[in-house]
C-alpha cells in the first residue's frame, strides 16, 4: 500500500530546509554554502533534502519568492496616501521597523547571485518596476487629490524613494545606519518635498 504524504510535514520540513539554507548563505555566502552545511544546519540528509530542493539554485529561488512576497506587501502599506504620511513623520523606531530583516533574512552577496542570470534579472527588475509603478500611480492620485505637491513628478519621486530604501536595507546589512538622522532627513524630504503642506 503506497504511503500518503503527511501536507503539513511536508510543509514544515520545507520551511526548516529554506530556514537552515537562508542561515548558512546569510553565515558563509551562496557561492561558499556547501549543500553539506544545509543539511547539517537543517539536520537532515543530502537525500531528503535533494527531494525537496534539488539545487541550492532552486532554494535561493525559493527564498527570494517569500522575501520578494513580504517586500511587496510592505511596500503596498507604504504606497498609500496613509503609508507616505506616516513617511512624513518617521522616528527612528519607524524606520527600524521598516528595516527589520525580513524572514530568511537574505544578505547583499544572495540577492546579487540572484541577478546574475538573465531570468533571475528580469524576476527581479519586473517587482522592481512593479513597486515603482504603484507608488507613482498613488503619488499622481495624491496630486489630483491635492495632498500630493502638485509640481513632483511623482515617476521621479518612486524611483528615489525605492532607491533610498534599496540603499537602506543594503546598508543596514552590511553596516550601521543612523537610524535617528536617517528618519529625520527622509521625514523632511517626503513631508517637503512630496507631500503639499496644505492638505
Amino acid at each position: 500500500m503506497a504511503r500518503t504524504r503527511d501536507e503539513q510535514l511536508h510543509q514544515r520540513r520545507r520551511e526548516d530546509i529554506l530556514a537552515a539554507a537562508a542561515r548558512v548563505f546569510k553565515a558563509k555566502g551562496f557561492h561558499l554554502a556547501r549543500t553539506d552545511d544545509i543539511c547539517l544546519e537543517a539536520g537532515l540528509s543530502a537525500g531528503t533534502l535533494f527531494r525537496y530542493f534539488p539545487t541550492k539554485r532552486d532554494m535561493i529561488e525559493a527564498i527570494a519568492q517569500i522575501e520578494l512576497e513580504s517586500y511587496q506587501a510592505d511596500w503596498r502599506t507604504l504606497a498609500t496616501r496613509e503609508g507616505l504620511e506616516r513617511l512624513g513623520r518617521l522616528s527612528a523606531r519607524d524606520l527600524a521597523e521598516l528595516l527589520r530583516p525580513t524572514e530568511f533574512d537574505l544578505g547583499a552577496d544572495s540577492w546579487l547571485e540572484l541577478a546574475r542570470d538573465e531570468q533571475g534579472r528580469a524576476r527581479l527588475q519586473a517587482f522592481d518596476d512593479h513597486l515603482r509603478g504603484s507608488l507613482t500611480r498613488e503619488l499622481k492620485r495624491g496630486q489630483k487629490a491635492g495632498w500630493v505637491r502638485p509640481g513632483l513628478d511623482c515617476a521621479g519621486a518612486a524611483n528615489l524613494l525605492l532607491a533610498m530604501f534599496t540603499g537602506l536595507q543594503f546598508e543596514s546589512d552590511v553596516s550601521r545606519v543612523d537610524l535617528a538622522a536617517t528618519a529625520r532627513a527622509l521625514s523632511d524630504l517626503v513631508s517637503n518635498h512630496f507631500l503639499n503642506p496644505g492638505a
